[in-house]
């Protein structure tokens, strides 16, 4: 009887211990980020994550266009978060379902305009479109040295700068479509499409995403962008001769962060966010990637502290920018056909 016994108390300690070797190999699933910025700069928000949560982490590099294409068309991905990207992404996806409400404690701090009414997605970061000049390219170019330098998009049309500039592909690039889309909304539809192709035609190339443009700027391939001023700040930190504009009305983001339906550890997603929102890893992100905060009452980097944001865009609408997304890539590729 005793010997029975003893049978029937290891088998419910086999089970019991197999239980808690299930839940803990559960309970360090990778959590699964698609990164709509720079892949390195999500690697060290992930590592801070890691070591300080002990999560293990899975991270896929994505452009805006690139995430939103396998979000809002295919199936169940297993992704948990999406990092970064304008808020037009993170309104699509709230509206077609794909991502959950999370209202972390620490949005409590960060102005509304600065995250969504519902609480699907919270800004994490801000960025202004501008106008990067390369001085050194400037400068020894013989046909440009004489003039001034770009202060708005119309100056980036004159015919000495001719396959000297670059902006960013709007079908690809979060950069590019908030560029359009801040367009069409100062300016209308049928100008900010004319405007859009006299820039394509007038560049070198359209590149896949905005920090694509700020590299080649950087390298001396072009002479001018149109990219988000960090990525043009970050390239200027690291010593090159790069001046940056922000033009009048200029478009600008909200880089998001959202929980996407379906992951497979939303858990460690809504921790990650908490930690994402903390005062710490905005000021860390900040002096990183060159953007600004969202939570007030951050000490600006030294870059960043005298940039004049006046000439901002200030009734810009993400909530329109993801409404017509869809037409406005539709006429932009319309466009393009007509001179192919």
């Amino acid at each position: 009887m005793r010997k029975k016994i003893l049978f029937v108390l290891l088998g419910l300690a086999v089970v019991v211990a197999g239980f808690w070797l299930f839940n803990e190999k559960r309970s360090q699933n990778p959590i699964k980020v698609y990164v709509v910025f720079q892949e390195d700069e999500g690697r060290i928000l992930l590592e801070m994550f890691k070591k300080k949560m002990d999560q293990p982490y899975e991270l896929i590099r994505m452009s805006s266009g690139e995430a939103g294409y396998h979000l809002l068309t295919l199936g169940k991905t297993g992704v948990d978060v999406v990092l970064g990207g304008p808020a037009d992404l993170h309104e699509q996806l709230k509206h077609k379902n794909k991502s959950i409400r999370y209202r972390s404690s620490a949005i409590s701090s960060i102005p509304d305009r600065f995250k969504d009414s519902d609480g699907y997605w919270s800004g994490m970061y801000m960025g202004a479109l501008a106008i990067g000049v390369n001085e050194s390219v400037w400068r020894s170019d013989p046909k440009l040295t004489a003039l001034p330098m770009p202060q708005q998009y119309e100056d980036l049309l004159r015919p000495e700068l001719k396959g000297k500039i670059e902006i960013p592909d709007p079908e690809t690039s979060g950069t590019g479509y908030t560029l359009l889309a801040s367009l069409a909304q100062q300016r209308g539809e049928t100008e900010a499409i004319s405007l859009m192709k006299s820039l394509k035609q007038q560049s070198a190339s359209t590149t896949f995403s905005g920090i694509t443009s700020a590299q080649r700027l950087a390298e001396g391939e072009v002479a001018a962008v149109v990219s988000f001023l960090g990525d043009q700040l970050r390239f200027k930190n690291s010593g090159y001769a790069i001046r940056s504009l922000i033009p009048p009305e200029a478009g600008w983001e909200i880089g998001g962060i959202s929980i996407l339906r379906g992951g497979d550890n939303t858990k460690a997603a809504k921790a990650f966010v908490d930690f994402m929102l903390s005062r710490e890893v905005q000021t860390d992100y900040m002096n990183t990637a060159f953007s600004f905060p969202v939570t007030p009452d951050i000490p600006l980097n030294r870059l960043l502290s005298p940039v004049k944001l006046e000439n901002l865009m200030g009734g810009y609408r993400f909530d329109l920018a993801a409404q017509h997304r869809e037409r406005l890539l539709g006429l932009w590729k319309a466009a393009g056909e007509e001179y192919k």
